[in-house]
């Protein structure tokens, strides 16, 4: 959500991973702290429970885009690999009555946002459960987001949402949000306008893939099931370090893949973490 603060702040709110939200907190707040003193927006957290929570970021149009970019860094420390820096991706909640303003005649300030930034943007056609939001999703290097929430935000101080916004809010313990259960949405815009299907691979590093399918395909086949997209991975090639993963369906499902791919990878390195320390000798 974004919500016009007097003349010159704005408050923006973010969906996150609660296994994401540690992260950006980092030990007794250091690393928030440190986006604060840095960005000099205002920063938190809010919800302790379930898979999301929501990252409150307040301040000038600079201060914020100035946040995103050092979120986009943890983010990218916390999700990437010495060898491989997937994008970093992340949903803002936004109104539905920006959402007009935000897209432009026939896609025109999107696709000006997203050419200006180098960033990704998937909005969907549809509010999430139980609220009047909707949840766009920004996909990009840490600069590009900066870059992209600061058009973003630019177009939100010119159109402030309407008082009648009812916000989102994650479900405790659960996937989705809302007062009823979250389901995958079809027929989505995407920066070009209309948009019923799209397309993207990416490389990723042979070692997460056995993480990635799971036992027998569970994790793969519940990310098909899920997000609705069509999740296929190709055979290592080479020295085969890496493997490309193709992910294919409208706008949306594919969004809603990449976010269950990268929340998988990341359980799973916890795991593994978890894993090596209960296994060191004690003293």
């Amino acid at each position: 959500m974004a919500e016009a603060k007097g003349d010159s702040k704005l408050s923006v709110r973010f969906l996150i991973l609660s296994m994401d939200a540690g992260g950006i907190i980092g030990r007794e707040g250091s690393n928030i702290k440190r986006i604060i003193e840095m960005s000099k927006a205002q920063v938190n957290i809010t919800g302790t429970a379930g898979l999301e929570r929501i990252l409150n970021v307040t301040g000038s149009v600079d201060e914020i885009a100035s946040a995103m970019s050092l979120i986009g860094e943890k983010l990218e420390e916390i999700n990437g690999q010495p060898d491989h820096m997937p994008p970093v991706t992340i949903r803002l909640l936004v109104p539905n009555s920006q959402c007009g303003p935000l897209i432009g005649k026939g896609g025109s300030r999107i696709k000006e946002i997203r050419e200006a930034s180098g960033a990704t943007i998937t909005i969907p056609s549809e509010n999430l459960p139980g609220c009047t939001e909707r949840s766009v999703t920004l996909s990009g290097s840490p600069d590009a987001l900066g870059i992209c929430m600061e058009k973003i935000c630019e177009v939100f101080m010119e159109f402030p949402p309407r008082n009648n916004n009812i916000k989102f809010m994650p479900l405790m313990g659960g996937i989705g949000g809302g007062h009823v259960p979250g389901s995958v949405m079809s027929n989505h815009l995407s920066f070009g306008g209309l948009s019923r299907r799209t397309q993207y691979r990416i490389r990723l590093p042979s070692s997460v893939i056995g993480t990635l399918i799971g036992k027998g395909g569970c994790h793969i086949n519940e990310i098909r099931r899920f997000s609705g997209a069509n999740v296929q991975i190709e055979e290592a090639k080479g020295n085969g370090r890496t493997c490309t993963v193709s992910v294919s369906g409208s706008p949306e499902a594919v969004s809603a893949a990449n976010f269950l791919i990268n929340a998988r990878i990341q359980a799973g390195r916890q795991a593994q973490n978890r894993s090596r320390m209960n296994s060191r000798p004690r003293n």
